[in-house]
Protein backbone atom coordinates (compact mmCIF):
# COMPACT_ATOMS: atom_id res chain seq x y z
CA UNK A 1 0.00 0.00 0.00
CA UNK A 2 2.87 2.50 1.07
CA UNK A 3 4.18 1.27 -2.16
CA UNK A 4 1.65 2.36 -4.29
CA UNK A 5 1.42 5.87 -2.51
CA UNK A 6 4.77 6.43 -4.14
CA UNK A 7 6.89 6.24 -0.34
CA UNK A 8 9.31 3.93 -2.00
CA UNK A 9 10.02 0.40 -3.23
CA UNK A 10 8.47 -2.40 -0.64
CA UNK A 11 11.09 -4.91 0.20
CA UNK A 12 11.10 -8.27 2.72
CA UNK A 13 14.92 -8.48 3.84
CA UNK A 14 14.37 -12.30 4.52
CA UNK A 15 17.30 -14.33 6.37
CA UNK A 16 16.99 -18.46 7.16
CA UNK A 17 19.37 -20.54 8.17
CA UNK A 18 18.29 -24.47 9.94
CA UNK A 19 14.99 -23.46 11.86
CA UNK A 20 15.47 -19.73 12.19
CA UNK A 21 14.19 -17.18 9.84
CA UNK A 22 14.77 -13.47 10.45
CA UNK A 23 12.85 -10.81 8.41
CA UNK A 24 12.79 -6.91 8.04
CA UNK A 25 10.71 -4.58 6.11
CA UNK A 26 11.21 -1.63 4.37
CA UNK A 27 10.79 1.22 1.51
CA UNK A 28 13.83 2.25 -0.40
CA UNK A 29 13.59 5.03 -1.76
CA UNK A 30 15.86 7.21 -4.05
CA UNK A 31 17.96 9.93 -2.20
CA UNK A 32 17.54 12.10 -5.07
CA UNK A 33 14.13 11.45 -7.19
CA UNK A 34 15.53 13.29 -10.08
CA UNK A 35 18.13 10.31 -9.68
CA UNK A 36 16.80 6.91 -9.18
CA UNK A 37 19.77 5.17 -9.96
CA UNK A 38 21.68 6.92 -7.30
CA UNK A 39 21.90 6.65 -3.75
CA UNK A 40 18.99 5.37 -2.14
CA UNK A 41 17.83 5.24 1.47
CA UNK A 42 15.41 3.16 3.38
CA UNK A 43 12.62 3.65 5.85
CA UNK A 44 9.52 1.71 7.46
CA UNK A 45 6.25 2.20 6.81
CA UNK A 46 3.69 4.16 8.50
CA UNK A 47 3.37 3.03 11.75
CA UNK A 48 5.62 0.56 14.07
CA UNK A 49 7.53 -1.53 12.04
CA UNK A 50 11.03 -3.59 12.58
CA UNK A 51 12.23 -7.09 12.04
CA UNK A 52 10.12 -10.05 13.40
CA UNK A 53 11.98 -13.42 13.62
CA UNK A 54 10.51 -17.04 14.15
CA UNK A 55 11.59 -17.68 17.44
CA UNK A 56 11.94 -15.08 20.95
CA UNK A 57 15.48 -16.13 21.04
CA UNK A 58 17.92 -16.35 18.30
CA UNK A 59 21.65 -17.47 18.64
CA UNK A 60 24.28 -14.87 18.22
CA UNK A 61 25.50 -16.32 15.15
CA UNK A 62 22.37 -16.69 12.84
CA UNK A 63 21.68 -13.06 14.23
CA UNK A 64 25.88 -11.85 13.06
CA UNK A 65 25.43 -13.85 9.92
CA UNK A 66 21.34 -12.33 8.74
CA UNK A 67 22.97 -8.67 9.97
CA UNK A 68 26.10 -9.78 7.32
CA UNK A 69 23.64 -10.27 4.69
CA UNK A 70 21.89 -7.70 5.16
CA UNK A 71 24.49 -5.41 5.05
CA UNK A 72 25.54 -6.95 1.76
CA UNK A 73 21.95 -6.91 0.05
CA UNK A 74 21.41 -2.70 1.43
CA UNK A 75 25.05 -2.20 -0.37
CA UNK A 76 23.95 -3.92 -3.94
CA UNK A 77 20.78 -1.53 -3.40
CA UNK A 78 23.06 1.74 -2.78
CA UNK A 79 21.33 2.15 0.66
CA UNK A 80 23.35 5.09 2.54
CA UNK A 81 21.43 5.04 5.45
CA UNK A 82 18.28 2.97 7.22
CA UNK A 83 15.37 4.01 9.37
CA UNK A 84 12.85 2.12 11.23
CA UNK A 85 10.17 2.39 13.94
CA UNK A 86 10.13 -0.36 15.89
CA UNK A 87 7.36 -2.22 17.82
CA UNK A 88 7.47 -1.60 21.84
CA UNK A 89 5.66 -5.13 22.31
CA UNK A 90 7.89 -6.69 20.20
CA UNK A 91 11.76 -8.47 21.07
CA UNK A 92 13.41 -6.64 18.03
CA UNK A 93 16.89 -4.88 19.61
CA UNK A 94 18.86 -8.60 19.82
CA UNK A 95 18.38 -9.00 15.70
CA UNK A 96 19.85 -5.35 15.34
CA UNK A 97 22.35 -5.22 17.94
CA UNK A 98 25.77 -4.67 16.69
CA UNK A 99 24.75 -2.44 13.94
CA UNK A 100 23.40 1.43 13.41
CA UNK A 101 21.39 2.42 17.17
CA UNK A 102 18.10 1.59 18.92
CA UNK A 103 17.32 4.98 20.32
CA UNK A 104 14.86 5.19 22.83
CA UNK A 105 12.66 8.16 22.38
CA UNK A 106 9.41 8.04 24.24
CA UNK A 107 6.83 6.01 25.67
CA UNK A 108 3.82 4.18 24.97
CA UNK A 109 0.76 2.33 26.49
CA UNK A 110 -1.08 -0.88 25.96
CA UNK A 111 -3.95 -2.62 28.12
CA UNK A 112 -3.43 -6.43 29.38
CA UNK A 113 -6.44 -8.07 28.01
CA UNK A 114 -4.92 -11.52 29.93
CA UNK A 115 -6.50 -9.32 33.14
CA UNK A 116 -10.32 -9.72 33.93
CA UNK A 117 -12.67 -7.46 32.63
CA UNK A 118 -12.90 -6.22 36.05
CA UNK A 119 -9.30 -5.93 36.31
CA UNK A 120 -8.95 -3.99 33.26
CA UNK A 121 -11.80 -1.75 34.14
CA UNK A 122 -10.27 -0.60 37.54
CA UNK A 123 -7.48 -0.20 35.63
CA UNK A 124 -9.26 2.74 33.90
CA UNK A 125 -8.80 5.89 35.77
CA UNK A 126 -11.89 7.19 37.49
CA UNK A 127 -12.78 10.10 34.74
CA UNK A 128 -12.92 7.96 32.07
CA UNK A 129 -15.03 5.31 34.00
CA UNK A 130 -17.52 8.27 35.19
CA UNK A 131 -17.39 9.15 30.86
CA UNK A 132 -17.82 5.73 29.60
CA UNK A 133 -21.05 5.93 31.71
CA UNK A 134 -22.55 8.97 30.93
CA UNK A 135 -21.67 8.15 27.18
CA UNK A 136 -24.15 5.44 27.30
CA UNK A 137 -26.69 7.05 29.76
CA UNK A 138 -26.50 9.62 26.72
CA UNK A 139 -27.29 6.91 23.93
CA UNK A 140 -23.73 6.54 22.90
CA UNK A 141 -23.51 3.04 21.19
CA UNK A 142 -20.27 1.58 20.22
CA UNK A 143 -19.50 -0.93 18.01
CA UNK A 144 -17.53 -3.39 15.80
CA UNK A 145 -17.64 -2.57 11.76
CA UNK A 146 -17.09 -5.76 10.47
CA UNK A 147 -18.30 -5.25 7.09
CA UNK A 148 -16.66 -1.76 6.75
CA UNK A 149 -19.93 -0.04 5.77
CA UNK A 150 -19.08 2.93 7.89
CA UNK A 151 -15.65 3.28 6.31
CA UNK A 152 -16.27 6.23 4.18
CA UNK A 153 -17.40 8.05 7.40
CA UNK A 154 -14.31 6.93 9.00
CA UNK A 155 -12.07 8.44 6.52
CA UNK A 156 -14.43 12.06 6.60
CA UNK A 157 -13.68 11.85 10.59
CA UNK A 158 -10.02 11.05 10.49
CA UNK A 159 -9.46 13.86 7.72
CA UNK A 160 -11.40 16.31 9.87
CA UNK A 161 -8.94 15.16 12.80
CA UNK A 162 -5.98 15.73 10.69
CA UNK A 163 -7.22 19.36 10.00
CA UNK A 164 -7.93 20.01 13.57
CA UNK A 165 -4.72 18.70 14.89
CA UNK A 166 -2.93 20.65 11.93
CA UNK A 167 -1.06 17.60 10.33
CA UNK A 168 0.86 17.96 7.37
CA UNK A 169 -0.69 17.19 3.92
CA UNK A 170 1.14 13.54 3.83
CA UNK A 171 -1.31 12.48 6.62
CA UNK A 172 -3.92 13.14 5.23
CA UNK A 173 -4.75 9.91 3.92
CA UNK A 174 -7.81 9.86 1.26
CA UNK A 175 -10.75 7.39 0.80
CA UNK A 176 -8.36 5.01 -1.69
CA UNK A 177 -5.62 4.67 0.41
CA UNK A 178 -7.92 3.39 3.33
CA UNK A 179 -10.30 0.96 0.77
CA UNK A 180 -6.68 -0.46 -0.61
CA UNK A 181 -5.43 -1.07 3.21
CA UNK A 182 -8.57 -2.42 4.25
CA UNK A 183 -8.88 -5.06 1.33
CA UNK A 184 -5.65 -5.98 1.53
CA UNK A 185 -5.30 -6.02 5.10
CA UNK A 186 -8.46 -8.27 5.30
CA UNK A 187 -9.31 -10.12 8.15
CA UNK A 188 -6.26 -8.37 9.85
CA UNK A 189 -8.07 -4.90 9.59
CA UNK A 190 -10.73 -3.53 11.97
CA UNK A 191 -12.95 -0.92 12.56
CA UNK A 192 -14.91 0.20 15.24
CA UNK A 193 -17.24 3.29 15.41
CA UNK A 194 -19.52 5.37 17.96
CA UNK A 195 -22.98 6.46 16.94
CA UNK A 196 -25.35 8.82 18.33
CA UNK A 197 -28.87 8.38 16.59
CA UNK A 198 -27.16 6.33 14.11
CA UNK A 199 -24.47 9.17 12.52
CA UNK A 200 -21.12 8.28 13.21
CA UNK A 201 -18.99 10.31 15.95
CA UNK A 202 -15.82 9.08 16.31
CA UNK A 203 -14.10 5.50 15.02
CA UNK A 204 -10.62 3.87 14.71
CA UNK A 205 -9.21 1.41 12.49
CA UNK A 206 -7.09 -1.18 14.10
CA UNK A 207 -5.16 -3.93 13.15
CA UNK A 208 -4.85 -7.66 14.90
CA UNK A 209 -1.77 -9.93 14.12
CA UNK A 210 -1.56 -13.29 16.71
CA UNK A 211 -1.82 -11.81 20.21
CA UNK A 212 -1.64 -8.32 19.49
CA UNK A 213 -4.08 -5.56 18.88
CA UNK A 214 -2.77 -2.70 17.30
CA UNK A 215 -4.59 0.80 16.89
CA UNK A 216 -3.40 2.57 13.79
CA UNK A 217 -5.47 5.53 13.16
CA UNK A 218 -8.78 7.61 14.06
CA UNK A 219 -10.79 10.55 15.02
CA UNK A 220 -13.70 11.97 16.41
CA UNK A 221 -16.34 14.37 15.07
CA UNK A 222 -15.26 18.24 16.09
CA UNK A 223 -18.89 19.04 17.16
CA UNK A 224 -18.96 15.71 19.47
CA UNK A 225 -15.29 16.54 20.99
CA UNK A 226 -17.10 17.29 24.25
CA UNK A 227 -18.65 14.20 24.71
CA UNK A 228 -15.07 12.11 24.19
CA UNK A 229 -17.15 9.15 22.55
CA UNK A 230 -13.56 8.03 21.35
CA UNK A 231 -13.80 6.80 24.89
CA UNK A 232 -16.70 3.90 24.39
CA UNK A 233 -14.72 3.29 20.43
CA UNK A 234 -11.44 2.28 22.96
CA UNK A 235 -14.13 0.01 25.38
CA UNK A 236 -15.79 -1.61 22.70
CA UNK A 237 -12.05 -2.42 20.78
CA UNK A 238 -11.02 -4.09 24.35
CA UNK A 239 -13.73 -5.40 24.79
CA UNK A 240 -13.99 -7.36 21.31
CA UNK A 241 -9.85 -8.13 21.31
CA UNK A 242 -10.48 -9.93 24.64
CA UNK A 243 -13.24 -12.04 23.54
CA UNK A 244 -11.01 -12.83 20.48
CA UNK A 245 -8.27 -14.25 22.88
CA UNK A 246 -5.25 -11.41 22.20
CA UNK A 247 -3.26 -10.52 25.43
CA UNK A 248 -2.67 -6.60 24.70
CA UNK A 249 -4.23 -3.64 23.27
CA UNK A 250 -1.84 -1.32 22.26
CA UNK A 251 -2.69 2.23 21.86
CA UNK A 252 0.43 3.81 21.35
CA UNK A 253 1.64 6.98 22.84
CA UNK A 254 1.20 10.68 21.85
CA UNK A 255 2.23 12.31 18.93
CA UNK A 256 6.02 12.82 17.91
CA UNK A 257 6.26 10.21 20.91
CA UNK A 258 5.57 13.51 23.15
CA UNK A 259 3.60 12.85 26.68
CA UNK A 260 1.36 15.39 25.08
CA UNK A 261 -2.01 15.76 25.57
CA UNK A 262 -3.22 12.79 23.39
CA UNK A 263 -1.07 10.41 25.78
CA UNK A 264 -2.44 11.51 29.02
CA UNK A 265 -5.74 10.58 27.51
CA UNK A 266 -4.32 7.49 26.76
CA UNK A 267 -3.15 7.34 30.08
CA UNK A 268 -7.09 7.30 31.34
CA UNK A 269 -7.23 3.35 30.20
CA UNK A 270 -4.01 1.93 31.12
CA UNK A 271 -0.67 1.91 33.76
CA UNK A 272 1.17 -0.40 31.96
CA UNK A 273 4.28 1.32 29.56
CA UNK A 274 6.05 0.45 26.77
CA UNK A 275 9.75 2.05 25.51
CA UNK A 276 9.07 3.14 22.26
CA UNK A 277 12.43 3.30 20.20
CA UNK A 278 13.36 3.90 16.22
CA UNK A 279 16.11 2.23 14.67
CA UNK A 280 19.28 4.86 12.98
CA UNK A 281 21.97 3.14 11.05
CA UNK A 282 24.19 4.27 8.79
CA UNK A 283 26.10 2.57 6.40
CA UNK A 284 27.77 4.68 4.61
CA UNK A 285 29.40 7.13 6.45
CA UNK A 286 30.89 9.37 3.95
CA UNK A 287 28.12 9.34 1.93
CA UNK A 288 25.96 10.28 4.68
CA UNK A 289 28.49 13.36 5.68
CA UNK A 290 28.46 14.67 2.09
CA UNK A 291 24.76 14.96 1.80
CA UNK A 292 23.95 16.34 5.54
CA UNK A 293 26.97 18.72 4.22
CA UNK A 294 25.54 19.59 0.96
CA UNK A 295 21.53 19.88 2.73
CA UNK A 296 23.73 22.04 5.02
CA UNK A 297 24.88 24.52 2.41
CA UNK A 298 21.49 24.69 0.73
CA UNK A 299 19.40 26.09 4.09
CA UNK A 300 22.39 28.62 4.46
CA UNK A 301 21.49 29.66 1.04
CA UNK A 302 18.12 29.95 1.06
CA UNK A 303 18.21 31.50 4.54
CA UNK A 304 16.46 28.19 6.08
CA UNK A 305 16.87 26.08 9.11
CA UNK A 306 16.32 22.23 9.89
CA UNK A 307 13.19 21.93 11.91
CA UNK A 308 14.90 19.49 14.43
CA UNK A 309 18.39 18.39 15.44
CA UNK A 310 17.34 15.12 16.18
CA UNK A 311 16.01 14.57 12.71
CA UNK A 312 17.13 11.02 10.77
CA UNK A 313 18.47 11.20 8.22
CA UNK A 314 19.83 14.68 8.70
CA UNK A 315 19.55 15.46 4.91
CA UNK A 316 15.84 14.78 4.65
CA UNK A 317 14.99 16.97 7.32
CA UNK A 318 12.51 19.35 7.09
CA UNK A 319 13.82 23.12 6.92
CA UNK A 320 11.95 26.07 7.77
CA UNK A 321 12.79 29.95 7.32
CA UNK A 322 15.31 30.79 10.10
CA UNK A 323 13.62 32.41 12.37
CA UNK A 324 15.36 35.16 15.16
CA UNK A 325 14.40 33.70 18.09
CA UNK A 326 15.89 30.81 20.15
CA UNK A 327 13.03 28.93 20.62
CA UNK A 328 13.71 25.15 21.11
CA UNK A 329 13.12 22.85 18.66
CA UNK A 330 10.76 19.80 18.57
CA UNK A 331 11.95 16.35 18.91
CA UNK A 332 10.94 15.27 15.84
CA UNK A 333 12.36 11.99 13.73
CA UNK A 334 11.50 10.70 9.76
CA UNK A 335 8.25 10.36 9.17
CA UNK A 336 6.81 11.08 13.00
CA UNK A 337 3.35 9.45 14.31
CA UNK A 338 0.27 12.06 14.22
CA UNK A 339 -2.74 11.67 16.54
CA UNK A 340 -4.49 8.47 16.93
CA UNK A 341 -7.18 9.40 18.43
CA UNK A 342 -9.83 12.31 18.41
Amino acid sequence: VAEQRGDGVAHLFAYREGDYTIALPLLVRPVDAEKPAGWQDATSVYGYGGPVASHDSIPEPVVRNFQTALTAALADLRVVAVFSRLHPLIAQHHVLAGIGECLATGTTLSIDLTLTEDEQRAGYRKDCRAKLRKLREAGFVGLLDSANRYLREFVEIYRETMRRAGAQESYFFDEAYFNLLTRELGGAARLFVALKDGEVVAATLCTICGDIVQDHLGGTRSAFLKFSPDRLVVDTERQWAMQTGARFLHLGGGVGSQEDSLYLYKTGFSKRRHTYSTFRWVLRPDIYQTLEEERRCWNAAHDMEPISPGYFPAYRCPATPRQDTSAAPSNAEGSQIIVHHG
